[in-house]
């Protein structure tokens, strides 16, 4: 499996150059009538999301957190939708239905030394950060897919590979309703450091040895409501869920101490602004 993280990575590069040409051909066309093109600068828009989640990978328990949105265009160019499951990216090849780029994430640490059961002596898992690469299409107005292909830098090790569909309906022109399925893979080091029991955490927790192999991490489904109360102004709501699938399922991380029902709840708002006039 970790062959097929590898060829999501492939595809990623394969999508970049076929997106070369047309990317081109928009900045010419973009480039033609920049003299009528009264909008200089840019656009950032900040914001984040109180959200209701996991304390870690697999936990049977949620906590508070925080999940930031941040977005920079230049002014005047289209505004994608970002949605509260997507990382923060930075689009290298952009037309009117495809971009592609760099991302980056975070995963929460797991802290056991705050719990009073669960995984304690099992082993904490630092804040964990994220770097890779995105690919985003929309085959028409109402549908997005994403891919977006990480490697951990820091933190927990291994890589992951993310992949979603939306429909994207505007039932008026100040509300957005997205929903749609999602699929998460990962590598074998990704799946030991969270769901593996090596001999050390075995004979510290009192569970039995488990060897966490590549494959399918999770298959969910998620929702958002957004209101766009102004052009500076947006509100959002969103459901995110998750069932782990069968390597995680088995080890005795989930099937004793976790949960292989994983669901997050946010709200939260962003403000757009202008700078460089």
């Amino acid at each position: 499996m970790g062959l097929v993280l590898r060829n999501f990575a492939r595809i990623l590069l394969a999508l970049f150059a076929m997106g070369a040409p047309f990317a081109a051909h928009a900045q010419v066309a973009k480039d033609s009538t920049a003299g009528a093109k009264p909008a200089s600068g840019y656009v950032v828009t900040l914001g984040g999301f109180a959200a209701f989640e996991p304390r870690f990978e697999g936990s049977r328990r949620n906590a508070w957190g925080f999940i930031p949105m941040f977005d920079i265009r230049e002014a005047g160019d289209k505004e994608w939708l970002n949605l509260p499951r997507d990382g923060i990216d930075l689009a290298l090849l952009e037309t009117d239905t495809f971009r592609a780029g760099v991302v980056g994430n975070f995963r929460w640490e797991r802290d056991t030394n705050s719990l009073v059961r669960g995984y304690r002596r099992v082993g904490d898992i630092d804040l964990s950060l994220e770097g890779g690469l995105f690919a985003e299409l929309w085959p028409a107005q109402w549908l997005r897919t994403r891919v977006e292909v990480r490697r951990a830098l820091i933190g927990a090790s291994g890589l992951t590979a993310d992949l979603s569909a939306d429909l994207v309906m505007t039932p008026l022109p100040s509300i957005t309703w997205t929903t749609g399925p999602r699929l998460s893979l990962a590598d074998e080091r990704f799946m030991s450091s969270y769901y593996g029991v090596d001999a050390t955490q075995s004979a510290r927790s009192g569970l039995p040895l488990y060897k966490a192999e590549a494959g399918p991490r999770s298959l969910g489904a998620g929702t958002m409501l957004r209101y766009k109360m102004s052009d500076t102004i947006s509100y959002h709501a969103f459901i995110e869920y998750q069932r782990l699938s069968d390597v995680p399922m088995d080890s005795p991380l989930i099937t004793r101490r976790g949960s292989p029902d994983q669901t997050t709840i946010g709200i939260g708002s962003t403000i757009s602004f202008s700078i460089g006039d």
